[in-house]
C-alpha cells in the first residue's frame, strides 16, 4: 500500500521548515524481510519475561511467541534511515517505525520498495489539565481510607480490602507522564521496572531539562491505584507491584506520542504485566469514523497486547458530552474503555461518549471522574482533588487487580464481562454509561462472607451460593453426574439411573436389570429353580446356583437362600440340588430298621 493522496498532497505542499516544526511520521514495512524466523523467534522468547511468556501460553494456547515479535527488517530500516530521517521509536507488533523527518525525506521513504505506507503519528488530545484541576479535598475522619473513602466505597473495594485482598502478586503496568515516587503514599510502592520513553532512560521522574509538571499527571494516576498511608489516603489495590513507562512530553505545545504509546505497551507486556492502564486518548489526524477498533495505531497495537492476555483498562477521554467523541485506543474491542461519573453516579458533561464507528457500545464502565482524592503533585505530604476520565480508568484498574488477585489466570474477556455483570446498567447499557458503575465486591462477595466447607469453588445456598450440598466436593453447579446416588449438578433432579426403586441397595447405573424386583441385582447369588436370573448374568438357574428356591413345606434355608421368598415354591427338577435334611416319608422306615437291630436273639 502507498500513503493516502491527501497525505502525499501535504507532504508535497509542506513548507521546508526545521525538523522540529514537522510531525513524527509512521513508517509501515510490506514484510519482515529474509531472517531466519525459527532462530530469530526462539532468540525472541529467551528475551520475553518467563511470567509475560506463561500468561500468552494461557490465554492464545501456543508456545507464546510469533511473527509479531520480530523487529522490522534491518534493510527496510536501513534505507528508511538513508534519506536523512531520524528514529524514534520502533514496533515489533506493528512491523513499524517512527521518524523524523522532512516532506522531501517522506517522500522518499514512501517510495520505498519495502514500505507499505506512511501515515502521521497521532497527537494526544483531550486530557483535562491537571493543574487546573487542583482543589481541596473534601474533608473525612475516616480511620483507614482518609479522603479517598467516597471514591472507593462507589466501586466496592473497602469490603474485598475486609477479605483480605491488596492486590498482592498482581502486576499492573501504568503508563503516563512521569511518576514522583517521593510523596508519602507512593513511598513503599514496589516497582519492577521504570522506563523514560521519551528520553531512553530509566528516569520516571521530573529530570533537570523536562518541563515543569512533567510528573504531574503520572503522580496523581499512580496514587489513585497504589497509593498507601493509612488514616490519609488509599489507593484501590495498595499491594500491586507496577511497571512504569512515561511516554508523553508534557512540554511540547502539540506533543506527537502514539509512538511512545506504541513502545511502552509492547515493553510492559514483554516485561510480564498481569494489567496495563493508560490515561491517554489519540485522536489528530483520526476522524470520528475511524474510531471503529480497526484504524488506529494505538488501537491495533492493543488488540494486540489483548490477545497476548493483557488486561488493558483505557480513559475514553474528556471531550464529552457529544456521540463518539472517544479516543484511541478506547474503541478497541478488548480494552476496558472507562467513562467518568461524579459522586451521585451521574455521568460527568466533559466524559468521552460511543457508540464506536462501528456501532459497538462504548464505554464499557464508568468509575468515579469528578472530586477525585489524588496525591499531590507538588506536595509530598498532601493530597487534592482532581477531574478527568484519567482517574476514572486507574481507579478501576486498581479494583480490577483485586479480582485478579483473588481469581489467578482471569483472562481479558473474562475481565470486561466479570465488571459489565458487576455494572449498575447491566440491563440497559449504552454508550453514556456503559454497563454503569460495578461493585467489583459482586463476584467475590461470597468468598468474602461465606466459607466453601468442601472447597469445590462454590458456596452453600443458604449463604446465597449455588452449591445445593457444600458438604460433599463431587456436588456443585456443572458437575458431572456419576453413579452415587446424589444430584452432582445440582439441577434439582436424580438421573433415572441413580434411582433405587427396590431398595436392594444397587442402582440401575450399578447394573441392577431389574430394579423393580429386590431379588435380582449383580450382589444376589443364583438361586436354583426360582426360573429368575437372580445375579444380573443373563443366565437363569445356571450352574453357579447355590441353593434350592423355598418350598411351602418345612424345609431349612441355606444361609445363602436366607433373602429368599418362602411364599415360592420350588419345582421339582428343576435343577440338581440337595436338601440338608432326609426326606420325610423315609422316616418310619429307618425306625424300623432300628428297633429290629437292638432285639435279643
Amino acid at each position: 500500500m502507498r500513503p493516502s493522496l491527501a497525505w502525499l498532497a501535504l507532504v508535497a505542499l509542506a513548507p521546508q521548515t526545521a525538523l522540529a516544526d514537522e510531525p513524527p511520521s509512521w513508517v509501515f514495512f510490506a514484510d519482515r524481510g529474509a531472517d531466519d524466523t525459527a532462530q530469530a523467534l526462539t532468540v525472541r522468547s529467551l528475551e520475553i519475561s518467563p511470567r509475560a511468556l506463561q500468561r500468552r501460553q494461557r490465554v492464545r494456547g501456543d508456545g507464546g511467541v510469533d511473527i509479531r515479535d520480530l523487529p522490522p527488517a534491518q534493510t527496510h530500516v536501513a534505507a528508511v534511515l538513508a534519506t536523512g530521517a531520524t528514529l524514534r521509536e520502533t514496533s515489533r507488533w506493528l512491523n513499524a517505525i517512527s521518524v523524523e523527518a522532512t516532506p522531501n525525506q517522506l517522500a522518499a521513504i514512501s517510495a520505498l520498495p519495502g514500505v507499505a505506507r506512511v501515515q502521521p503519528v497521532a497527537r494526544t488530545r483531550g486530557r483535562v489539565d491537571p493543574r487546573a484541576q487542583l482543589e481541596p479535598p473534601p474533608p473525612t475522619h475516616e480511620e483507614t481510607y482518609g479522603v479517598s473513602l467516597e471514591q472507593l466505597e462507589l466501586l466496592g473495594v473497602p469490603l474485598l480490602h475486609d477479605c483480605g485482598l491488596t492486590g498482592a502478586g498482581v502486576v499492573i503496568g501504568v503508563q503516563d507522564s512521569g511518576f514522583l515516587l517521593a510523596h508519602r503514599s507512593l513511598a513503599n510502592v514496589q516497582v519492577i521496572a521504570a522506563h523514560d520513553f521519551v528520553k531512553d532512560d530509566d528516569d520516571v521522574a521530573q529530570e533537570p531539562d523536562d518541563a515543569d509538571g512533567q510528573d504531574n499527571h503520572g503522580t496523581m494516576v499512580l496514587s489513585t491505584i497504589a497509593g498507601d498511608d493509612p488514616g490519609m489516603f488509599m489507593g484501590a489495590a495498595p499491594g500491586v507491584s507496577v511497571i512504569l513507562s512515561k511516554t508523553e512530553d508534557v512540554g511540547v505545545e502539540e506533543p506527537f506520542e502514539e509512538d511512545h504509546y506504541v513502545a511502552g505497551l509492547e515493553w510492559i507486556e514483554s516485561m510480564g504485566a498481569d494489567l496495563f492502564t493508560a490515561s491517554l486518548g489519540y485522536t489528530d489526524w483520526y476522524e470520528p469514523a475511524d474510531m471503529d477498533g480497526e484504524t488506529a495505531v494505538t488501537t491495533l497495537a492493543a488488540d494486540i497486547a489483548v490477545a497476548n492476555g493483557l488486561i488493558m483498562f483505557n480513559s475514553m477521554g474528556n471531550e464529552g458530552p457529544e456521540p463518539t467523541t472517544m479516543s484511541a485506543p478506547a474503541d478497541a474491542e478488548g480494552v476496558i474503555s472507562v467513562g467518568a461519573i461524579d459522586f451521585d453516579g451521574l455521568v460527568t458533561e466533559f466524559s468521552s461518549r460511543g457508540p464506536t464507528a462501528d456501532g459497538r457500545i462504548k464505554p464499557n464502565i464508568v468509575a468515579p471522574g469528578l472530586g477525585v482524592a489524588v496525591a499531590h503533585p507538588n506536595d509530598p505530604e498532601a493530597y487534592v482533588a482532581a477531574k478527568g476520565t484519567s482517574f476514572s480508568a486507574p481507579l478501576a484498574a486498581g479494583a480490577a487487580a483485586l479480582l485478579l488477585e483473588a481469581m489467578p489466570g482471569t483472562t481479558p474477556a473474562e475481565m470486561r464481562a466479570m465488571l459489565q455483570a458487576a455494572g449498575d446498567r447491566t440491563d440497559s447499557p449504552d454508550s453514556d454509561y456503559g454497563w454503569g458503575l460495578p461493585d467489583i465486591s459482586k463476584p467475590l462477595r461470597l468468598m468474602c462472607t461465606c466459607t466453601d466447607n468442601d472447597r469445590d469453588g462454590h458456596y452453600a445456598i443458604e449463604c446465597g451460593g449455588d452449591d445445593c450440598d457444600d458438604t460433599n466436593f463431587v456436588v456443585r453447579p456443572g458437575a458431572a453426574e456419576i453413579c452415587d446416588g446424589f444430584d452432582n449438578n445440582c439441577d434439582g433432579q436424580l438421573p433415572p439411573g441413580e434411582l433405587d426403586a427396590d431398595g436392594d441397595g444397587v442402582r440401575v447405573c450399578d447394573d441392577d436389570c431389574d430394579d423393580t424386583d429386590r431379588r435380582r441385582s449383580p450382589d444376589e447369588s443364583e438361586r436354583c429353580g426360582d426360573e429368575i436370573d437372580n445375579d444380573c448374568d443373563s443366565q437363569i438357574d445356571e450352574s453357579d446356583c447355590t441353593a434350592p428356591a423355598p418350598t411351602t413345606g418345612d424345609v431349612s434355608e441355606s444361609s445363602e437362600s436366607s433373602n429368599a421368598d418362602p411364599d415360592i415354591a420350588q419345582e421339582p427338577g428343576a435343577c440338581a440340588c440337595r436338601s440338608s435334611s432326609p426326606p420325610l416319608l423315609l422316616l418310619p422306615l429307618l425306625l424300623l430298621l432300628l428297633r429290629r437291630r437292638h432285639q435279643p436273639r
